[in-house]
């Protein structure tokens, strides 16, 4: 399956923990940007032809989407049908929106332009939570949002929830969680809190007028994984839970390690064995675009076999598919058995069928099993 990103890499304003390219943009700098885009698709086009055409998947993130007027938002869509993609006969088109720009007019145009899945950024229904990490709109947003989107029957609904939030408690998360599994959502990311020391957020807690507790994240993420369990969202991949059927199929492309095309600043993709993105930022970005899109401009790196068995240990533990040992395989490399029954044993993964899965509390240490599978990965001969 081929997958297709966008990155927008425009914010109202950037929140204290975020690490993203994006900023803020007057009304000039979002229709040079479209320009760009649609410069960006074209070249691609002209060189690959036919390659956008067979694009299953399209994500639209960023940034923020939505902070796009709905004339502008319009434009976007446009271009990347103009490029050749198949908008009417996509699998899945996603759009991220933040609820102080997810109105009744930008819904409209999304819908009209082919997107079929939304992805909502709460982050807490907390006001003190919120107004702690620099975000901009307040629980009433965010729940007539929400609200907007799932009374839209043709589209499917993600919200994303964070936890380990300065002042956090788990009640908060399990309050949130439950909440929002009743909510009529179909998806549910809940994500842990990563600070960027270079961030606002990290520069308070650096200088001791922040903290948050580390001690609280394991059953932070345990209560809320029990609790949207209980509710029917299972957990498809570490961060990400899902009703049956409303798992999302464009980032399944992403840890199954499938191909994706990805335009814009700083946009990452993955097209016949090699990893590529655009310069991170705008400025640059603008310049390789204006300069004809040369690929010197791109950060490229081309995966030897050993990066391509990481990357599939890596991957497939993320999700509740496992890894399969046959697939490894199939890359040419193994790993010993003992080093699967050390993780068994603790209580932390099992083996079905020739497939090694985490379990339990196995998640919170996927890293350290991740590497640990890596560090004794043999090649066969």
């Amino acid at each position: 399956m081929l997958g297709l990103y966008i990155h927008v890499p425009f914010c109202k304003k950037i929140c204290d923990y975020c690490d993203f390219h994006a900023f803020p943009a007057p009304e000039w700098l979002q229709l040079e940007y479209l320009n760009l885009i649609e410069a960006e698709m074209s070249t691609f086009a002209g060189r690959r032809p036919g390659l956008l055409e067979r694009v299953e998947t399209l994500y639209i993130g960023g940034g923020t989407p939505s902070v796009l007027s709905p004339d502008a938002l319009a434009r976007l869509f446009g271009v990347i049908a103009g490029a050749g993609v198949p908008m009417g006969a996509l699998r899945e088109a996603t759009m991220e929106f933040n609820p102080e720009s997810c109105d009744a007019e930008r819904v409209a145009v999304a819908l009209e332009s082919g997107i079929t899945r939304a992805s909502l950024g709460l982050q807490s229904l907390h006001q003190r939570l919120l107004d702690r990490v620099g975000r901009h709109h307040d629980v009433e947003t965010g729940i007539r949002a929400l609200e907007r989107l799932v009374g839209e029957s043709r589209l499917r609904v993600n919200a994303d929830l964070m936890f380990d939030l300065p002042g956090q408690t788990v009640e908060d998360v399990v309050e949130d969680a439950a909440w929002l599994a009743e909510s009529g959502v179909g998806h549910i990311s809940l994500y842990g809190l990563k600070i960027d020391p270079s961030r606002r957020l990290g520069l308070r807690i650096a200088k001791g007028l922040e903290s948050v507790d580390e001690d609280l994240y394991a059953d932070m993420y345990l209560r809320g994984v029990e609790c949207l369990e209980t509710r029917g969202f299972g957990r498809y991949e570490t961060s990400n839970f899902a009703r049956e059927g409303e798992e999302s199929l464009h980032n399944l492309n992403y840890w199954k390690r499938g191909e994706y095309l990805a335009f814009g600043p700083s946009a990452h993709g993955f097209l016949g064995g090699v990893r590529f993105y655009a310069p991170e930022r705008y400025a640059k970005w603008r310049d390789y675009v204006k300069a004809g899109c040369p690929e010197s401009g791109l950060s490229l790196d081309t995966l030897t076999p050993e990066d391509g068995a990481a990357e599939f240990i890596q991957l497939s533990l993320r999700t509740k598919y496992g890894m399969s040992l046959e697939g490894l395989e199939r890359l040419g490399f193994s790993v010993p058995g003992s080093v699967f029954s050390r993780w068994i044993s603790e209580g932390f993964a099992e083996m079905s069928d020739g497939i090694f899965r985490l379990v339990g509390r196995g998640w919170l240490f996927m890293d350290t099993i991740v590497l640990d599978l890596y560090s004794k990965c043999m090649q066969n001969h």
